[in-house]
């Protein structure tokens, strides 16, 4: 019988040592909890080392923003100098012989052919506009060809 009474003991020990076991590992984890917030709060680390922070941001600045192009604005010898060191060879396109503009004949008959041109459409359209109004009524005023 007395073996019987330990195991009371003994099962009443290991949960007690249980319940201990379970409440430091939920402290246990509490602390890795807050541990973990402390680390991924960058505030933080601005608190504890400014002058590394300062230095982070101006290097990933550095690293982030293009550098400016350089506008290179050559002058003439320059431009000489860099073909001679070069041995590079211009060659000029002779540029097409200009056009042979008419004479004072030329300019008189375009002009009449543009004026002639000019007076056959105002003719046709004439023409147009009368053939539509005339389809067969007289005109109002009587006389045909002359709206009032």
């Amino acid at each position: 019988m007395s073996q019987v009474i330990r195991a009371p003991a003994e099962a009443e020990t290991i949960q007690q040592k249980m319940r201990s076991v379970r409440e430091d590992m939920r402290d246990d984890v509490r602390e890795l909890v807050v541990s973990a917030r402390e680390m991924t709060d960058w505030t933080m680390y601005v608190k504890a080392y400014p002058w590394l922070c300062m230095g982070a941001a101006l290097a990933v600045g550095f690293i982030v923003v293009p550098n400016r192009s350089v506008v290179v604005k050559p002058d003439a010898e320059g431009l000489i100098e860099l073909a001679k060191r070069n041995k590079l060879v211009v060659k000029m396109q002779e540029s097409p012989p200009p056009k042979k503009r008419g004479g004072l004949l030329t300019d008189l008959l375009g002009m009449a052919a543009a004026a002639l041109l000019q007076s056959g459409v105002k003719l046709v359209t004439s023409q147009i506009s009368e053939g539509f109004h005339a389809d067969g009524q007289p005109h109002r005023n009587g006389r045909p060809g002359v709206t009032s």
